[in-house]
């Protein structure tokens, strides 16, 4: 028996609050794996323009080309012709995301002088597979910069913790390399010779605070994001979801784009 029933009450509090929140987590991921996580394979392009250099794409876990829609636009508004990848990552291996991902890219590139390539989170893994994959593509075609925005480099603290959980399970193979550690498809990727920008997002998430030590955007700490072979790199305040709207970050991105660095 408690000798105060006030501090009895506190703690049952935290306790439920605790468990709220775990629970709270769980379903807003899940729903967003069940609502997002179809997309139809396929690559949506801006018409050709011979004089204008080409952007490929490529968003991220769960989503489609509609979650870049936003960024689609402003980089088409900079005069660039913008191909979008469209696949699908829910319940995938990583073989089938990265082979059809290539497969999409290939089309992307078809009749492009120069090309560029932005990736969100996962994307950002996916565009440096096919590089990796294709390296003579940076010999024989124009290869221009590359941004990555909030991608887990290192992999996810977050994954780490959910890592166990049902969740992954139906999230598939794709979904559980995003950890840290060995098992991560970014830490099994080679580190390329090309000109890249790093974006890193630093505004946390209430829901997932509590697992990362360091900054982070909600899903992916600002020290993941990194890589040895970066030639810039920039923080900027805002959510890992943001990411894509935001008009900072896309103006940052155009402007690597332009420029081979970040406006700092």
């Amino acid at each position: 028996m408690c000798k105060r029933l006030g501090k009895c009450m506190t703690a049952k509090n935290v306790i439920v609050q605790v468990v709220s929140t775990t629970i709270s987590i769980k379903i807003v991921l899940l729903t967003l794996l069940l609502v997002t996580g179809c997309a139809n394979s396929g690559v949506k392009s801006s018409p050709y323009q011979k004089d204008k250099e080409l952007v490929v794409l490529a968003h991220g876990l769960g989503r489609s080309d509609w979650a870049m829609w936003r960024l689609e636009q402003r980089l088409e508004g900079a005069n660039y012709r913008v191909c979008t990848l469209d696949y699908a990552t829910i319940g995938e291996s990583i073989d089938r995301v990265l082979t059809e991902t290539s497969k999409q890219i290939d089309a992307c590139l078809q009749n492009a002088s120069k090309a560029h390539f932005v990736g969100h989170s996962l994307g950002g893994l996916v565009i440096r597979a096919y590089l990796q994959q294709n390296k003579d593509i940076l010999t024989k075609q124009n290869v221009g910069e590359i941004v990555l925005m909030g991608t887990p480099n290192k992999g996810s603290e977050l994954a780490d913790y959910l890592s166990d959980s049902w969740l992954m399970k139906i999230g598939g193979e794709i979904s559980s390399a995003l950890v840290t550690g060995e098992n991560s498809l970014g830490h099994n990727l080679e580190e390329l010779d090309v000109n890249l920008g790093i974006i890193a997002g630093t505004k946390p998430s209430n829901l997932t605070r509590e697992y990362f030590i360091g900054p982070n955007d909600g899903l992916v700490s600002v020290e993941s994001t990194k890589l040895k072979s970066m030639s810039d790199f920039i923080k900027i305040e805002v959510t890992h979801t943001q990411m894509r709207y935001n008009l900072e970050v896309a103006e940052q991105t155009i402007h690597f784009l332009k420029h081979g660095e970040f406006k700092h």
